[in-house]
């Protein structure tokens, strides 16, 4: 509703207070205006508090003006306005309405009262109109926006509609929006204030400060409380504290949100920093210490269980956080999901099993397969069913098996450990790692162990990608390696050194008890110990789908130790070609010759057997 002040600014009504009228007078609110004339019936008091009584001195001729002045106090009007040609009012009306309270107005002769109300009803459908649009305005910025900027927007608006300077501090006394940005200047004279409001002593406070009036705001319920200031160089009137109040709730709206959002992100980081520091303990064989860290995250006690299997799942690295969040959402605590650190394009998902005779995994195989099945670039590998502290193994058993599942048309897998050298091995020659490890398994058992994983990693992944899964520094790990190397006389260049240690390793880690065991013959070479028909049978099972001349391109590239620029000389083609057949070749063995990965060491052994490549077992 518009104010008397409001209403003298307007030129075509000609309404003018008299002089000395108090400016509080003129703030009150016109919602309406009627004639006041000698005969009208006195309505109830209060019934016109906010209308505005027009009344022709013309018509008052003959009456007491003190009576006029008792009739406009009786009605209760907010003001009273008074026809007059020249302005100028008789000293006994302004005497009389002085003593009761009531300011008086005048309007020039032309102007009927009908003129005033028009004006007034324009003026409030104005406001009206204002309202229902900031209104319209506040209501849209309750639905939150991608870009983090809306208190700031709101707080810009909020100093547009109310005509006043403004800044919010946040529960953490931090800036979060000033407008104009200079309005922030002040407030270092307000701390002592805005920290009061903002513990709860205060809810509110207002001063002026030559001639600025300001204001200070609590927003929100929690405590510490955030902190609206205001500043205005003229009073605040009833719209400004409307807007401003709208305004208040909106804020405290938005930062309840806010908070709840930084909750949640603190809530998911520390999930996603305990998931991965169950991973690392898992990768390192710290099984029972991974348990500990596991209980808060996983109450039922899966991680106490003793047996596991890993699942690879493979999509695009720019879907992994979405791949994340929706398999975490199906497996729920079924099961450990972390983002692999080797692979952006991989997720790693241990699901504990109280039994290694039968899965018993609570559907979380059906929710990973739906997953791939859900979108074409998307495969998985799953290892065996193993000691949880074999987690190490686990993963790498899941990467060979997502190599086939990308040669499959489900585009799933499971590692298959049948068929396979360190189990053919340890079968045909029982503890045969232990002489080929054996000058590493002589160190002190600390040193031993830190060695052993080190190297096992490092075989199957490269340094810093070894380092993430352990938690190590890549310098640390890099000096394991080599000091592991140097005590085996290994050559880590060569690919068929690096391939015996990683079948030893592995096989070491396939040992049952190793009590008991009889000696094992030392051999010179890798060779002698598949010269049985079951060695032949196993060669000759991986590498008989291959034709004659890929089969001659796989034996170059061992020759060339992976390197695919010497194998392409060696056999006087280009690299391209080179590796087009060694795409060729994976169809046919399942291994991912290009890949870099540790299955191809069952390869390039099968390779050495079948064309009698030396195998050297360095034993120091």
């Amino acid at each position: 509703m518009p104010s008397l002040a409001r209403l003298t600014r307007l030129p075509e009504i000609g309404l003018a207070k008299v002089p000395d009228t108090p400016s509080a007078c003129l703030s009150r609110r016109i919602d309406a205006v009627w004639p006041l004339r000698p005969e009208d019936r006195t309505p109830r008091r209060d019934s016109l508090a906010q209308s505005l009584a027009v009344a022709d001195l013309r018509e008052w001729t003959g009456t007491p003006l003190d009576q006029l002045a008792s009739h406009a106090a009786a009605v209760g009007v907010a003001a009273l306005a008074v026809v007059t040609d020249n302005g100028d009012v008789p000293p006994a009306l302004l005497g009389a309405l002085r003593a009761r309270r009531v300011p008086l107005l005048t309007v020039p002769a032309g102007t009927s009262w009908v003129d005033v109300a028009e004006a007034v009803r324009r003026e409030r459908a104005e406001d009206q109109r204002l309202a229902v649009g900031w209104r319209d305005w506040l209501a849209s910025q309750l639905r939150q926006t991608e870009d983090g900027r809306q208190i700031a927007r709101i707080v810009r608006w909020l100093a547009t509609q109310a005509g006043v300077r403004a800044a919010l501090i946040g529960s953490d006394s931090s800036l979060l929006a000033a407008a104009p940005q200079l309005a922030a200047r002040t407030l270092p004279a307000l701390a002592d204030t805005i920290q009061q409001i903002a513990s709860g002593a205060l809810e509110s406070a207002a001063f002026e400060e030559n001639g600025t009036r300001k204001r200070l705001l609590a927003v929100g319920a929690g405590q510490p409380r955030a902190v609206l200031v205001l500043a205005r160089d003229s009073p605040f009137d009833r719209t400004a504290n409307q807007v401003i109040n709208r305004t208040v709730d909106l804020l405290a709206l938005h930062l309840l949100v806010e908070d709840v959002k930084a909750r949640q992100r603190s809530h998911h980081t520390a999930g996603a920093a305990l998931r991965a520091a169950i991973l690392q303990l898992l990768m390192a064989g710290e099984a029972d210490a991974a348990g500990k860290v596991a209980a808060s995250l996983y109450p039922a006690g899966q991680f106490q269980h003793p047996v596991a299997r890993l699942y690879v799942l493979e999509g695009r690295p720019d879907d992994r956080s979405d791949l994340l969040e929706e398999c975490q959402r199906r497996v729920g605590a079924l099961a450990l999901v972390n983002p692999c650190t080797d692979f952006d394009e991989h997720l790693l998902v241990v699901v504990p099993q109280p039994c290694a005779t039968h899965d018993e995994d609570g559907g979380v195989a059906d929710a990973l397969h739906a997953l791939v099945a859900e979108q074409p670039h998307r495969y998985i590998g799953k290892s065996d069913v193993r000691p949880i502290a074999e987690t190490n193994q686990m993963y790498r058993h899941a990467l060979r098996a997502l190599t086939s599942a990308r040669l499959d048309r489900s585009r799933a897998a499971v590692y298959d450990q049948r068929g396979r050298l360190p189990e053919l091995l340890n079968h045909l020659q029982p503890g045969w790692s232990r002489v080929v490890l054996g000058p590493l398994l002589a160190e002190p058992a600390p040193e031993r162990d830190l060695l052993l994983q080190a190297l096992n990693l490092a075989l199957h992944t490269s340094v810093r990608e070894a380092a993430e899964l352990i938690g190590a520094h890549r310098n640390t790990v890099a000096s394991r390696v080599r000091a592991a190397a140097s005590v085996l006389d290994l050559d880590l260049d060569s690919i068929r050194h690096r391939a015996v240690a990683a079948v030893a390793l592995e096989a070491f880690g396939l040992e049952g008890p190793r009590d008991g065991l009889a000696p094992v013959e030392a051999v010179e070479d890798l060779r002698d110990y598949l010269v049985g028909p079951e060695a032949q049978a196993w060669q000759s099972d991986l590498l008989s789908p291959l034709p004659a001349d890929l089969a001659e391109s796989v034996k170059e590239w061992v020759l060339a130790d992976g390197d695919t620029a010497r194998m392409a000389a060696a056999l006087g083609i280009h690299q391209q070609t080179a590796r087009k057949r060694l795409r060729g070749a994976t169809l046919h063995v399942q291994r991912d010759l290009l890949g870099h990965t540790a299955d191809v060491y069952d390869v390039v052994l099968a390779v050495a057997s079948r064309f009698a490549l030396p195998v050297p077992l360095r034993r120091g």
